[in-house]
C-alpha cells in the first residue's frame, strides 16, 4: 500500500531549490532526507577556504575519487574535485574532499560559520546508518560493537545560537489529487503523521515553492472560502489553491513540507497576551513531552535565534521576559527577545522540537 496517492509509490523527497523566504531574516530550507548535516564550527584555513572533519575510510580524492556532495542550503555547491588553492583564491562554492577533511568556500565566499546557510554532505552509500541526519563532529564514525552507535541526545542551544530547522519535501503528482464534490481538493498523506483531527499538524502544504497561506481551516472554508486554505485531516489533506485553480492543470507545483516544528503564522490561533512581559501561544502538539510531564525538548526561536533561558517559571517571564520561556501542558509561555509585541515587531518565530526525545 503506497503512502501516497492511490497504489504508485510515493514520489520522492527532494531538496532541489530553496524554500521562498517564511518571514524576516530566518529561511527554513528543504535539505535532502539522505544528506547529513554539518554542525560546525568550521576550521578557518585561509582566505575563502574552510575545512571540517569527515570519517577516513570514505574514499576521497587523495588517491581516488571522492562521491561525497557538498550542498549549501539543499543545494549542492561545486565545482567539487578543485584545487586548494582555487578555493582559496577563487572560492564561489569550490571543494574537495581530501584524506579526512573537506576543504570548501560558501557560494558567495562569506564566512559560514556566521551566514546562517545550512551545510550538509551527501556521503557514501551505506554510511548514514546511526547519524540521524548529522555527521559527528568529531569527524570519525561512532563508537559500537559494529562501528556504529546511536546519537546522543543533542544538547539543547543557547539563547541566542542560530538554530536550522531541517523540512522534508515531498512533491505532489497531479495524478495523486482529486478533486471533491464540493470543489475543494484532497490528496492522500500517511495515516500515522499527527493530523488536526486529534492534535495539531505541522505539515505545511506548499504551492511553486511557497507555503499556502492558511493552515488548519475547516472543510467549510476551504470548500466556499478557497484562497490556499487547507487542513491535514487523518490519513488526507484537502486544501484549495491560492486562485481558485485546479491544482492538476494550472501548472503550478504542491508539496507538502514537514518538520517537528512549524512558524507562528501557521498556528491553529495567534498567541495572547498573558501578564506583564508575557504572552502564551496555544494548541501546541499534545504528543509533544512538555516541562509539565518531564523536560521539553522544543527549542523557540525568534529571527532563527534561540531564545531562552528555557524552562523558566510563569513568574520570570512576566517580569523578567527577554526571551524567557517555557513549554507547559499544550501551550508555549515565553517573551520576546526585547519585550516587543510579537504581533507587531515583524519578527519570525518558530517552535522547533529537537530530535533524539523519547
Amino acid at each position: 500500500m503506497s503512502e501516497f496517492g492511490h497504489g504508485a509509490a510515493p514520489p520522492p523527497a527532494t531538496g532541489l531549490g530553496l524554500f521562498q523566504k517564511l518571514g524576516c531574516l530566518f529561511r527554513a530550507y528543504a535539505i535532502p532526507h539522505d544528506s547529513l548535516v554539518v554542525p560546525g564550527p568550521f576550521a578557518r584555513d585561509d582566505r575563502n577556504c574552510f575545512t571540517f572533519g569527515v570519517p577516513v575510510p570514505w574514499e576521497s580524492d587523495d588517491g581516488g575519487r571522492s562521491p561525497v556532495v557538498l550542498l549549501e542550503d539543499g543545494e549542492p555547491l561545486g565545482p567539487a574535485r578543485c584545487g586548494h588553492d582555487d578555493i582559496r583564491t577563487l572560492g564561489r562554492g569550490r571543494y574537495s574532499h581530501w584524506g579526512p577533511k573537506i576543504y570548501f568556500s560558501s557560494s558567495d565566499n562569506s564566512d559560514p560559520n556566521t551566514n546562517g546557510r545550512v551545510y550538509s554532505v551527501m556521503p557514501p552509500e551505506g554510511w548514514r546508518r546511526g547519524w540521524h541526519g548529522v555527521l559527528p563532529q568529531t569527524g570519525t564514525p561512532p563508537s559500537g560493537p559494529d562501528g556504529w552507535a546511536e546519537r546522543e541526545r543533542p544538547r539543547e542551544p543557547e539563547p541566542g545560537e542560530r538554530v536550522s530547522v531541517e523540512w522534508s519535501l515531498t512533491d505532489l503528482a497531479p495524478d495523486t489529487i482529486d478533486q471533491l464534490a464540493d470543489g475543494s481538493y484532497s490528496v492522500a498523506v500517511p495515516g500515522e503523521w499527527p493530523s488536526d483531527l486529534d492534535d495539531t499538524s505541522t505539515l505545511m502544504l506548499l504551492e511553486d515553492g511557497k507555503p499556502l497561506p492558511l493552515a488548519h481551516a475547516t472543510h467549510a472554508e476551504i470548500a466556499t472560502l478557497g484562497g490556499g486554505r487547507y487542513s491535514h485531516w487523518g490519513s488526507e489533506v484537502r486544501f484549495s489553491t491560492s486562485d481558485g485553480g485546479d491544482p492538476r492543470a494550472n501548472g503550478k507545483t504542491y508539496s507538502i513540507a514537514r518538520a517537528e516544528a512549524f512558524l507562528f503564522r501557521f498556528a491553529p490561533s495567534q498567541p495572547i497576551a498573558e501578564q506583564g512581559r508575557c504572552w502564551i501561544l496555544d494548541s501546541l502538539p499534545r504528543t509533544w513531552t512538555s516541562d509539565q510531564d518531564g523536560r521539553s525538548r522544543l527549542v523557540l526561536l525568534e529571527d532563527g535565534l534561540a531564545l531562552g533561558p528555557a524552562h523558566s517559571s510563569h513568574d520570570d517571564i512576566r517580569a523578567l521576559g527577554a526571551g524567557r520561556y517555557c513549554h507547559w501542558g499544550r501551550q508555549l509561555w515565553f517573551s520576546t527577545g526585547d519585550g516587543s509585541s510579537p504581533l507587531e515587531n515583524g519578527r519570525t518565530y518558530t517552535v522547533v522540537r529537537l530530535d533524539g526525545e523519547a
